[in-house]
């Protein structure tokens, strides 16, 4: 290693070039030779785990855009939403769509994870509406322009599953493409379980009941590029939750070809090296 005194030249942070470093440190120069130049390789299996994580990546920033993601599971909330995403099948996009934070609206994708028992919902008609068909009971039908009064009677007049002060949050999701790059944008609107003759509703969708089991209706429930998620909460903890949709545009770039356009993107594929038996 060798030092220079600073003369004629000013140094901030460090500046490689040509395997060489050199960087500052107590007013004097430093220059050493630069050890960690290693050859950037793009295997298939490396590719797909780098899509995988930039893909979670994305859709992280647009759930946590819509308010604080309910994830208990792991050390952190990031990285339990991307261990659960590591179990969906992998998406492929461009360097630059994932720059400009490409993303797609995937069926499953996790909104929450939690102790609290997970609530399933299909899609269905309340009354010639689309809706979304949940596993909750309702004790009662709920009249037009439900309270929070009809909701604790409704929900909470059977078991202990629900009680008053317990919150449902609506996940709402929005596929879109902008400058040809897909986008995914997030809302979630959250609703407290208490009395009150206030209209207890989402902007979008409000409660009704089908065949004894509490719904969310509403037109955009029928949209082609809009996803949903509800969730269970009481006292910071959350049902475990993933995202239903009719949206597919998701398919077009879980292909080969999507793979292989991606690859380009970064420089290609690498092949991966063996070791040959027999030789030193």
């Amino acid at each position: 290693m060798a030092q220079m005194k600073k003369k004629g030249i000013a140094v901030s942070g460090s500046l490689k070039k040509d395997n060489v470093t050199l960087y500052t440190r107590c007013g004097k120069i430093i220059i050493r030779s630069a050890t960690s130049d290693m050859p950037t390789t793009r295997t298939r299996s490396q590719l797909i785990n780098r899509q995988r994580l930039a893909h979670s990546t994305n859709l992280w920033k647009a759930l946590r855009a819509s308010g604080k993601p309910l994830l208990e599971g792991g050390k952190t909330a990031y990285g339990r939403f991307c261990s659960l995403m590591s179990k969906m099948t992998p998406v492929f996009m461009t360097k630059e769509e994932y720059l400009n934070y490409g993303a797609l609206l995937l069926p499953g994708m996790p909104v929450s994870d939690g102790i609290l028992q997970d609530i399933a919902y299909h899609w269905g008609d309340a009354g010639g509406t689309p809706a979304l068909v949940t596993s909750i009971n309702a004790a009662r039908p709920l009249p037009a322009n439900a309270t929070g009064t009809d909701m604790v009677r409704a929900l909470c007049d059977r078991n202990g599953m629900w009680k008053e002060g317990d919150g449902v949050r609506l996940y709402s999701l929005t596929q879109t493409t902008e400058s040809m790059i897909p986008k995914v944008y997030v809302t979630m609107e959250e609703i407290c379980l208490g009395h009150g003759e206030s209209a207890w509703r989402f902007a979008e969708l409000e409660p009704a009941t089908v065949d004894g089991q509490l719904a969310l209706a509403g037109a955009a429930v029928g949209l082609t590029n809009r996803g949903w998620a509800i969730v269970h909460t009481r006292n910071g903890h959350c049902s475990s939750q993933g995202v239903l949709t009719r949206s597919t545009l998701y398919e077009q770039y879980m292909t080969e070809e999507a793979l292989l356009r991606a690859a380009e993107s970064y420089g290609g594929l690498t092949e991966q090296s063996f070791i040959t038996p027999g030789k030193g």
